[in-house]
């Protein structure tokens, strides 16, 4: 009964190890964990030992991808959809589709995409950041920005949250020509690993434009298109609950119907990150003609933590009573886990 026991503990790491992907090197080395990415000629592998590695492809002899993926031998080619990838001879893969294996071999334009709608909805991730921007201009005119904005992220089994929050403040010429802050809670609860509904709330104070203060809480349905290593799209359709205070003493409210959406793009094996969110909506009576909110921005990631990004930020809200209209361009440096 011992010897069956001792068997058992000895098959448990064993399986363990078989169920990882393994990064074979030229210099005999072996890497275990879970392969996410390969572009630009690096291997990003997250392991339990070390968190995220990036690795030199042509310090690669083959390497072994247990889950679905997509693959395309050049940057231009078009992509091809596997379940899993084999070791094969020095400088080759296997492609395994079905009862089908191919070899490839390995090439500085080799881009290997982890698919995780493929793979169902993670167990549970926190992510988030914290950005800083300032510039200061003296000439003619003196102008003066700051932004502060963060974000946190939970993903837990079934439900995904989101809490955000900005501040912005511009000075022309010793006067404040935008002042303004705003937060917003988003809660999203998956039924597949595409179609989620959602539930936010969100709140705006501003001290320069018309409209004093805007509160909203809304729900529709979501679908996450795309959701991988290299891209992540997500569309919603929400109706909402919508009141404004203008700094005239007035207040309406009313109901609004908007489209949004949720892009990311990763470039040179996420060394470089595009991404856009906003929303576009009007009130289903004339109270409100047009609420667009829109957010575009490029980072640059010095190391795994620490960024540069440049922002620009678009709100407009056109109304029967009044007005808010701001545009901001920020430069600034980010911090985020």
């Amino acid at each position: 009964m011992r010897l069956k026991q001792s068997y058992l503990f000895l098959l448990i790491p064993l399986s363990f190890h078989a169920l990882a992907d393994d990064i074979y090197l030229k210099n005999g080395n072996i890497i275990s964990g879970t392969v996410n990415l390969v572009d630009s000629n690096n291997v990003l592998v997250t392991t339990d030992y070390a968190g995220q590695l990036k690795i030199d492809l042509s310090k690669v002899k083959s390497f072994s991808i247990e889950h679905s993926s997509s693959v395309k031998k050049e940057y231009f080619a078009p992509w091809e959809s596997v379940n899993s990838v084999e070791k094969s001879q020095d400088g080759n893969i296997t492609l395994v589709k079905g009862d089908q294996k191919k070899q490839m071999a390995l090439n500085k334009d080799l881009v290997i995409n982890k698919n995780n709608l493929a793979t169902g909805i993670p167990d549970k991730s926190v992510s988030g950041s914290v950005n800083a921007g300032a510039a200061y201009n003296k000439g003619s005119s003196k102008n003066e920005q700051y932004s502060l904005n963060g974000n946190l992220k939970i993903t837990d089994d079934f439900w995904r949250h989101g809490l955000g929050a900005a501040l912005q403040r511009n000075k022309d010429d010793g006067n404040v020509s935008t002042y303004y802050y705003n937060t917003n809670y988003e809660l999203d609860r998956f039924f597949n690993p595409g179609f989620f509904w959602r539930g936010d709330v969100k709140y705006q104070h501003d001290w320069v434009e018309d409209i004093k203060s805007k509160a909203s809480i809304g729900t529709g349905p979501g679908w996450q298109v795309w959701n991988d290593e290299l891209v992540s799209l997500s569309l919603t359709s929400l109706m909402s609950y919508q009141k404004l205070k203008y700094r005239s003493g007035s207040d309406t409210d009313y109901i609004q119907g908007a489209v949004g959406w949720d892009y990311n793009q990763y470039i040179l094996a996420k060394l470089v990150n595009f991404y856009t969110k906003g929303s576009i909506g009007r009130s289903f009576n004339d109270d409100v003609s047009l609420d667009l909110n829109v957010k575009a921005g490029l980072m640059y990631n010095i190391t795994d933590s620490i960024n540069l990004n440049t922002n620009i930020v678009r709100e407009k809200i056109n109304s029967d009573k009044g007005d808010s209209n701001n545009t901001n361009y920020t430069l600034g440096v980010g911090y985020k886990w």
